[in-house]
């Protein structure tokens, strides 16, 4: 399970790391360091999957009868899509329209998300956040 919040810095090509913790769950819960990263369609993030999650949301689309809605969805997440295996040092090179797309500029933020995790610029990020703080001020999960 992905969890915690990351920042590392985007060089001037793109290239950013995928925090440690994040690179050691996909070893050692997903048995793959291969990730697939798409645009949300909910909010202008991005969002990383491992492996695994990625063929399971493929399952799903394909089982989900046609509509403007799901034509809408795949454009926006699998026509984004690339996999990814990070390098050495754990980078990835974010391609430039999905960089656009997120806004992303110098400072990117790592959001863990249970079984995915979501990658931010980090000002929208802290925007978000304070949108999510009103969001959730009155919900709880009755545990």
């Amino acid at each position: 399970m992905f969890q915690g919040e990351f920042s590392n810095n985007m060089d001037d090509k793109g290239r950013v790391s995928i925090p440690a913790v994040f690179r050691d769950t996909l070893k050692s819960h997903h048995a793959d360091e291969r990730i697939v990263i798409t645009r949300s369609p909910h909010t202008r993030h991005l969002v990383a999957y491992p492996m695994r999650e990625w063929k399971r949301l493929q399952s799903r689309i394909a089982a989900t009868p046609p509509s403007p809605q799901l034509r809408a969805f795949k454009r926006i997440v699998l026509g984004s899509a690339q996999e990814y295996t990070p390098d050495r040092q754990g980078r990835v090179l974010i391609a430039p329209a999905m960089r656009e797309y997120a806004n992303m500029e110098r400072v990117i933020h790592f959001a863990g998300a249970g079984e995915t995790f979501e990658i931010w610029d980090r000002a929208s990020w802290d925007r978000q956040l304070e949108a999510d703080l009103a969001l959730a001020r009155d919900f709880e999960l009755g545990l």
